[in-house]
């Protein structure tokens, strides 16, 4: 009883994981004349499986001070570390500060409606509570992947373990193997994620009514999750996918990206620079989206260069506008989340198409999820 009422007072969390930015060497199947069949992992592979049956990834914290992230960025080096917890010894009689996911997701909503700023309408999207779990989920399959293994039984609702608030994730009863790891057991795994997560949605929010009002980035995230054709290298997508991103950072994620496509590429390779902005979403109707709603549309007005809605860079310059003049705005003005209201599929779409043109990987979104 105790872990369960703590589900109800928990509080966000700031976290940052650091992986690696080169790609990480996948097992390779080997042959062994006899003894163990498979070699002892290197010390920083043996965390990976904590005791009493817990699988868990926990990321790296960041001492840092407000210009931190700006000296990060400016130096050009990011630490991309793939980190194993050391975590004691927790049982079911002991794991204080743990809900089960079950529990954890009547107690707190992950799918929450929000006003539109700017407009009379209400829009449904995740919690950064939600996206954070999903995202650590994730990082522990793409962590065991990364050494060579794969689920060994089948992943479910009551395997997984969250913290009380929301900061850890684990994997309770779950067991992972090298035999017969591939791409085909990669996929599997991922496709028992997208199942494990419409399930802990649909307890969390009233069933199929809580799927049917997945935002459409979300939905598309799960969709990634179950092709089959997703290859070791969507990997990075996956786990750095902008529907993860916490609220409070789409701001400086997006200017990142925007960047990258308009200013980096813009400079190095105008092809990948068409094709990126050909590919956007909305071609047709942003510019009247932008114009319907009263707090948009006032960065639309009284221009000195007029926006252009046949122009797909006119859209994401009114996007970057926009944020560059967050100063101009209250805390708790909103105008970020109405972004993201009125065009939702417009940030992943940058993140998936940059990963498309092998670019994603260049750019710092990892460290945007803390």
């Amino acid at each position: 009883m105790g872990n369960a009422l703590k589900c109800f007072t928990g509080e966000e969390e700031g976290h940052h994981f650091h992986g690696r930015r080169d790609r990480y060497p996948y097992y390779q199947p080997q042959s062994y004349s006899g003894g163990d069949p498979h070699p002892p992992a290197a010390a920083h592979q043996q965390g990976l499986a904590a005791p009493h049956g817990f699988v868990t990834f926990v990321p790296v914290t960041q001492a840092a001070g407000p210009n931190a992230g700006h000296q990060q960025r400016s130096s050009g080096v990011h630490d991309r570390r793939p980190v194993a917890s050391n975590t004691e010894d927790i049982d079911e009689s002991s794991a204080e500060g743990l809900c089960s996911a079950k529990s954890y997701a009547k107690a707190n909503p992950l799918l929450i409606q929000v006003p539109v700023l700017g407009t009379t309408r209400k829009f449904w999207r995740l919690s950064d509570k939600a996206t954070r779990i999903t995202r650590k989920l994730a990082l522990i399959l793409r962590s065991h992947h990364a050494v060579g293994k794969h689920l060994a039984t089948p992943l479910q609702v009551s395997n997984v373990w969250i913290g009380s608030t929301g900061g850890s994730v684990k994997l309770r009863g779950v067991s992972f193997t090298a035999k017969g790891f591939g791409i085909e057991r990669v996929r599997d795994d991922y496709r028992q994620l997208s199942r494990l997560l419409h399930a802990i949605i649909r307890i969390s929010g009233g069933g199929d009514t809580a799927i049917a009002r997945l935002p459409p980035d979300y939905r598309e995230f799960l969709a990634l999750l179950g092709r089959d054709t997703l290859a070791m290298e969507d990997e990075f997508l996956i786990v750095n996918n902008a529907a993860l991103l916490p609220m409070k950072n789409r701001t400086e994620a997006f200017l990142m990206l925007h960047d990258r496509i308009v200013k980096y590429l813009g400079r190095t390779d105008r092809q990948k620079k068409r094709r990126i902005l050909s590919g956007l979403p909305y071609q047709s109707d942003w510019l009247d989206t932008a114009r319907a709603n009263k707090r948009i549309n006032q960065w639309v007005m009284n221009v000195q260069h007029e926006y252009k809605g046949t122009h797909q860079s006119d859209m994401l310059r009114l996007n970057r506008n926009v944020r560059s003049h967050l100063h101009e705005h209250k805390d708790d003005d909103g105008i970020e989340e109405a972004l993201y209201c009125e065009w939702p599929e417009l940030l992943m779409a940058m993140v998936k198409l940059l990963h498309q043109e092998g670019e994603l990987e260049a750019t710092d979104i990892e460290n945007k999820f803390g």
